[in-house]
Order: C-alpha cells, then structure tokens, then sequence
C-alpha cells in the first residue's frame, strides 16, 4: 500500500529509499508500534540518546524486537545531512502479520519507517489552549511509551479545530490532568513549575525529561504531583513542551489571559544550548 505522495529520498522503508508498506501491516490494523518524532539541527538529531531510550522502553513494553541501534544511528543520519532544520519521524512497527488477528505469532519481522518533514512554520502569537471534553482511559500498561493508538488525539485536535484554538489540555474521566494533545503540560508559579506524573496514561516526553534535568541548577523548582482541569484554570502560567515547540507559554487559556513566566526563556537557553 503506498503511504502517499511520489517516490522520495526523504523517506526509508527499512532502510530503503521508498513509501510503500504491506497491506498486512500491523500498524494499519491495531496501531501495533511505537514512533518517535525528533528535532534536527545542522546536520544532527537532538538528544537522540534519550529519544533511543524510550522507543527501546516502548518496544519492550510492547515485545517488539528493538532495531540495532547503529542501524538506526545510519538511517537517521542518512536522512539528515546536509539539513539545517527538520524534523524526524521513526515509527517502529511489530511487522507484517504472519496470520489474522490481535495475537502476535512471535514471528514477525519489525518494520522501520523513517520520514523526514521540513521545519514547521512557528507558533501563533497568541498561542490559544483550551481544556477538551475527549477524555482519556487509563492503562498503566501503556502509560509513558509513545505508541501509535492516537484516537483520543485526533478527535481532540477536531474538537480544537472547531473551537479555533492551537493546542487541548486533556484529563481522564476523575479529573485528573494528563497533557495536551500533543505536548506535556507545567502550570507555573513564580519560580515552580507543576506537571502531572505520568503513571496511568499520557506520554512521557523528551522535553519535559529535560526539564525535570535542567531546572534545579537554574534554581527553579519542578515538582511532579497530581493535578486537575481547576488547577489549570486556577493557574497564573501555563507551559507547554515537545521537541517542535521547545517550551511555548500559553497566552490564552478557556479565554483568559495568561502571564509568560520569566523562567521560561532561561530554562530553554539551557536547555537547547547544552551538549546533547
């Protein structure tokens, strides 16, 4: 099945150039896989150690078979020379099924797809979050990893679309704050920033790993702890990170308007200036 648009070398197929996948492909069926979306600069992916790390936590708490991480380290590579700015997507797959359905025979091969994407334009001015009625189920099993089953996403990002703002907020069904759609979420106060712990669901990410390893030698306080939809609306601040946006303050949020915390520009000097 042909994954769109004309043969190109900005996408691999198992380390070959092309945009053609099995109709038997376990992704397509179940969203049986993990992906990894990742910031590349001169040349060079950005904290791929850590990236590496997590797409290896999630294939095993899948039981995928890890590619070899040289292998990877190549095809990544391959991709990026020459540019100044992009970004990465790996999507690690279980493979092609070896027979009909959900059970994994144990004999399927992973597959690798590796597409590269020009540099996104940057963020309205006015960055606008609102907090979504599309809930999401808790399942610690899934909890952290990155894996493709992004249903709850998409129909948030439709909700989101509709309402005219860039990014939602997304609880479970008790309250309990989780993320945005696409982001991991700090509510910020003077100098402390609070993010919800990533036990029962939400996505563990790489910029909000590199905050929780950054702040403190900047004298800002980071603290994980249990939060809920009244303390976002209660907040002075909110912050959003991921590896396209860096740290993005929200300006408005459910239609009031927020403060930029002055902590927020020296923790992502930090951050985007210190060896990967």
């Amino acid at each position: 099945m042909r994954a769109g648009g004309a043969l190109t070398t900005s996408t691999l197929v198992n380390g070959v150039p092309g945009d053609t996948v099995s109709v038997d492909e376990r992704a397509l069926h179940y969203g049986d896989g993990l992906f990894e979306t990742m910031r590349c600069r001169d040349g060079q992916v950005r904290w791929l150690d850590l990236h590496l790390a997590r797409l290896a936590r999630g294939c095993e708490r899948l039981g995928i078979a890890m590619p070899d991480r040289d292998q990877l380290r190549r095809e990544l590579a391959q991709l990026v020379q020459g540019q100044q700015r992009c970004l990465l997507k790996l999507i690690v797959t279980r493979g092609v099924a070896t027979g009909r359905g959900y059970r994994p025979s144990g004999a399927e091969q992973p597959t690798r797809i590796l597409r590269r994407y020009a540099w996104p334009p940057a963020p309205a001015a006015d960055y606008r979050v609102h907090h979504s009625p599309i809930r999401l189920g808790r399942n610690v099993a899934l909890a952290g990893i990155k894996h493709l089953n992004r249903l709850e996403q998409v129909l948030a990002q439709q909700v989101a679309a509709r309402a005219g703002v860039d990014e939602a907020l997304q609880s479970t069904e008790s309250g309990q704050l989780v993320a945005g759609t696409m982001s991991n979420v700090f509510l910020v106060d003077d100098n402390r920033w609070l993010t919800p712990p990533i036990i029962d669901c939400g996505v563990g990410g790489i910029t909000r790993t590199l905050v929780l390893q950054h702040a403190a030698a900047l004298g800002i306080e980071v603290r994980e702890q249990p939060l809920t939809s009244a303390d976002a609306l209660a907040t002075p601040a909110i912050v959003l990170s991921n590896v396209r946006l860096g740290l993005q303050a929200v300006h408005w949020y459910e239609g009031r308007r927020l403060s930029v915390p002055a902590s927020m520009t020296r923790l992502w000097e930090a951050i985007d200036g210190a060896a990967d």
